[in-house]
């Protein structure tokens, strides 16, 4: 899958900057194109419809922006489809926002109100509704503020701008710093060549910097933007073109998504399954390890020898290894949601089916995590992320559906479970891809089992970026820590046992 479908992409929205500079009639919708490029390959592309229309007397805006990305994963095609809208007031106060994300036969919406200063978000999921309250006062604008801010306003070299603006990737609203450089000439698409000014992006979230949302962008004096960039997921682009060229197929949909986001290693790691301790130095190209690899009873961080450099420890730990923690886990980990469908009726049959008569939580877990290997017939990296509710009645799918749905039926058995993200060695790639497994509270212990590879000791080249309980109406957020580090990341085993 790719490492973050929505945490980290490009900002798809750069298309609305051309049409609120053109401006807007009651009469006349207008209309964008952008050609999204990844590593060099034509992956996708968006387009960006905004139309004026009253309503009792009032004007307003609506604004749509549909973005078709499609590469392959091995040798299986991926399409994945998102759609944003939003209505709006002319200045740019957001009144309603509705996201829908299609990555399986199903779609993942996400919709919101704005009333009283707040913006209840309601996630409709493949089997299940989460709703959220977001802090909403009439200065934040919609995922495309920074193109709607510097299209009305075009900037200056060395003039600077703060911007609230909310994000469809973490559904929250971020901080957003802008500043104008000075001006390039930029190559855009069929080799002509354009001076442009650049404009760098930085995004905050909670007061955090987060590198992964931040952009570059190039725009002409009016502030139409023509080029974008960001180095997540090693390298995303959108170029503004024309329709033709926006949905032109040469060339498209042959980009092996797993290749291109993998992360090559120095020498070979052996028989990786049976790893049970591993010690990796590694370096983070501008970004520092520590705020990306967590810390727990599998991995350990210590300094390095030289400055940037650090020492990532990895070890199978069982349920009765280390510390024992608090009696119990907050309810995130037990209860249904839009992706982890406990609640199924499904779910709940085929968990019963796999845990027999076992009564002990870590022999249910066990029994599983063995089911779901034993009953996933069919592996395929078609899905991009389908619910536990959809992979329960197909039994298809990559790591991702054997996560989701090993954590559902842990949870329907009262064993709270919750997915690690993260990367994996695999020799046909010679380094490390993205992954994602489990990890069940057993014992008072977060213990990692991967029914992908029928491990409930699971090996040392399993190395944890983030987890969740995939809860709430933000997901896909905890994708977002892998899609930092491709490309970024540089690091090799240094002993291996």
């Amino acid at each position: 899958m790719i490492a973050s479908r929505f945490a980290g992409c490009v900002r798809l929205f750069a298309a609305c900057a051309a049409v609120f500079a053109a401006g807007l009639s009651a009469a006349a919708a207008q209309e964008s194109w952008d050609a999204v490029y990844m590593g060099g390959s034509k992956i996708g592309h968006t387009h960006t419809y905004v139309e004026r229309f009253d309503y009792k007397g009032q004007p307003y805006v609506r604004v749509r922006v549909d973005t078709v990305l499609s590469f392959r994963r091995g040798n299986d095609p991926v399409t994945i489809s998102l759609r944003y809208g939003s209505i709006e007031k002319p200045t740019g106060e957001v009144l309603k926002l509705d996201t829908r994300t299609v990555v399986s036969r199903q779609e993942i919406r996400v919709a919101g109100t704005v009333q009283k200063g707040k913006m209840r978000l309601i996630l409709d999921g493949a089997g299940g509704t989460q709703e959220k309250d977001v802090d909403w006062p009439d200065t934040v604008r919609g995922p495309y503020a920074v193109e709607q801010s510097i299209s009305r306003t075009p900037l200056k070299p060395g003039e600077k701008r703060a911007l609230k603006m909310f994000m469809p990737d973490v559904n929250e609203v971020c901080d957003i710093d802008i500043e104008a450089k000075g001006e390039e000439e930029i190559e855009l698409g069929g080799g002509a060549k354009r001076k442009l000014l650049k404009i760098e992006q930085t995004t905050m979230l909670a007061g955090k910097h987060r590198p992964e949302f931040d952009l570059t962008m190039w725009a002409d004096a009016t502030g139409q933007v023509f080029k974008s960039y960001t180095d997540t997921n090693g390298g995303l682009t959108m170029y503004r073109t024309t329709k033709e060229a926006a949905l032109a197929t040469k060339g498209f949909a042959k980009l092996d998504l797993i290749q291109a986001t993998s992360v090559k290693t120095p020498g070979l790691i052996a028989d990786p399954t049976s790893t049970r301790h591993i010690t990796y130095t590694l370096t983070l190209r501008n970004d520092d390890p520590r705020a990306v690899f967590p810390v727990d009873r599998r991995q350990t961080l210590m300094d390095g020898k030289s400055k940037g450099e650090v020492v990532l420890d990895v070890k199978t730990a069982g349920p009765t290894d280390g510390e024992a923690g608090p009696e119990s886990v907050d309810a995130q980990f037990l209860r249904p949601n839009g992706l982890i469908n406990s609640d199924d009726r499904e779910v709940i049959r085929l968990a019963s089916r796999a845990v027999g008569e076992a009564t002990d939580p870590w022999e249910k877990a066990k029994k599983i995590q063995e089911w779901v290997w034993k009953n996933i017939h069919e592996k395929n990296y078609s899905t991009a992320f389908a619910s536990a509710k959809e992979v329960a009645r197909d039994l298809s799918g990559d790591c991702t559906e054997h996560s989701v749905l090993v954590a559902a039926m842990c949870r329907a058995q009262g064993v709270p479970a919750r997915v690690a993200i993260g990367l994996l060695y695999a020799e046909n790639l010679s380094g490390f891809g993205f992954h994602m497994w489990n990890e069940v509270y057993v014992n008072r212990r977060w213990t990692a089992i991967d029914a992908v590879f029928n491990e409930n000791e699971v090996d040392a080249v399993h190395i944890k970026v983030a987890e969740s309980s995939l809860d709430g109406v933000s997901p896909f957020e905890a994708f977002s820590p892998v899609a930092r580090i491709i490309d970024k990341l540089k690091f090799s085993a240094i002993d291996i046992k």
